[in-house]
């Protein structure tokens, strides 16, 4: 079962931190090195020097980004400009975007401590297969924080959306805790919810539903471990913090919710040549060429990503651009040519893309074990383009976004999805709220 539980969050003192935009930053893991040089010259108090701080030439054991970041928490909560509310709580928190320029939306969810559950023993599911370099990364900062510094994003089921009505209904609407816009034109609330009878009443409303992790399985898993670790060190402690971790909880049937596509950038040098891709491509898909000049290169690019989208109602659908081409184009898998789906994760336009493109056409035969060196994840398909252009990497495929049904049919039957298969927008921010063990 999921186990939720209110806790005293850890808040920036908004009179000692003004502005609280100079403070918060985005997950790490969407973090680019001059982003963080960004974040580092903001503010000194900015969250990113324990999300995700520099690495020093004099590094040692006894000091190096880890050790550092959890002397950043512990003189600023000695400081007071980190302080924990004395009550514990749920903290609602709204998410307002405009996407493509043009559809406003507003996502909607709460923060509370998920209990930790093995994966495939309980209520919590997985949906993608994680890389080992990543939790290595966050069990050491856990390790010597002893803090979940941002949050899991997970989601839940609830058609007639009776918890996050509850939570509203408790919350002081007109005067929230935080009330700001982010760099990126989102705009975030906050309000903390304390009153017990409505946090019982939402901890039991929950208890019996699955929850998915949408985004943060390096997180989970490494909470995870740092959980079992430390129940091997004393196996006599009784519930303890660490027996849970910080999650931003959302209903999945709720508009709010965007799935976006994620991008994959094949490095140079290519594993094959240009000429022999296209020749074991066309086995499988039908091409279209849609061929551009500099001044119709703009309007081209809509029609790639317009019939990705037409397309992929009847068939899976990819677009590829190479540079040494001006021309994007429109692979459509053939009828006959789609891969046996004896399960949900089968179906997915990114399974048949790892093992039709990937494996098949390019020869990348062990993904899971290459993608970190040969293979980038870009949700941005300009950045895609660009990176070609520049020649840093030789081919960029675009690929359509999973939907939310997906999700949840192919984790209910046990399965996960290839990493980066899915792309949760908009990201709850880092350090409104962190959860200090």
């Amino acid at each position: 079962m999921a186990i939720l539980h209110p806790f005293q969050g850890m808040r920036y003192d908004l009179n000692k931190v003004k502005d609280l935009r100079k403070v918060v930053c985005p997950p790490y893991d969407v973090i680019t090195p001059q982003a963080q040089d960004r974040y580092y010259h903001l503010h000194e108090h900015n969250i990113i020097r324990v999300e995700l701080g520099k690495e020093e030439a004099s590094d040692s054991p006894s000091n190096n980004r880890y050790t550092r970041a959890a002397a950043y928490l512990k003189e600023w909560t000695k400081q007071g400009v980190l302080q924990k509310d004395p009550e514990p709580s749920f903290y609602l928190y709204e998410l307002e975007y405009t996407l493509s320029g043009k559809e406003k939306k507003t996502l909607k969810g709460f923060y509370a401590r998920v209990e930790l559950e093995e994966i495939g023993k309980g209520k919590i599911f997985p949906h993608e297969f994680t890389f080992p370099k990543a939790k290595e990364d966050r069990l050491r900062l856990m390790r010597t924080c002893q803090a979940n510094t941002s949050p899991i994003f997970m989601i839940y089921s609830d058609p007639a959306n009776e918890i996050l009505t509850r939570l509203e209904k408790a919350a002081d609407r007109a005067h929230p805790l935080i009330n700001m816009a982010g760099e990126d034109g989102v705009r975030h609330r906050l309000w903390k919810i304390h009153d017990p009878a409505v946090l019982a009443s939402v901890s039991a409303g929950l208890r019996e539903q699955p929850f998915f992790i949408a985004d943060g399985h390096h997180r989970y898993e490494t909470a995870l471990n740092y959980r079992n670790e430390m129940r091997e060190k004393d196996p006599s402690a009784g519930p303890m913090p660490y027996d849970s971790v910080l999650a931003f909880c959302s209903n999945m049937d709720d508009a709010g919710i965007s799935l976006l596509p994620i991008h994959r950038v094949i490095m140079n040098p290519l594993p094959c040549d240009l000429k022999t891709l296209k020749q074991r491509l066309a086995r499988s898909f039908e091409v279209t060429h849609l061929e551009f000049n500099n001044a119709t290169e703009a309007s081209v690019r809509k029609t790639l990503f317009r019939d990705l989208r037409r397309e992929a109602e009847t068939s899976p659908t990819f677009g590829m651009y190479a540079k040494s081409e001006r021309a994007y184009h429109v692979l459509k898998l053939k009828p006959g040519a789609r891969p046996p789906a004896a399960k949900p994760v089968d179906g997915l336009d990114v399974s048949v893309f790892q093992k039709i493109v990937l494996e098949e056409a390019l020869g990348i035969a062990d993904p899971a074990a290459k993608k970190e060196s040969l293979i980038q994840f870009v949700k941005d398909e300009g950045a895609a383009i660009r990176q070609v252009q520049g020649g840093e990497a030789g081919i960029a495929f675009f690929l359509n976004a999973t939907k939310i049904s997906q999700v949840r049919d192919v984790v209910l039957t046990g399965d996960r999805m290839p990493q980066k298969s899915t792309y949760f927008y908009p990201k709850p921010v880092t350090g409104l709220v962190l959860n200090k063990f």
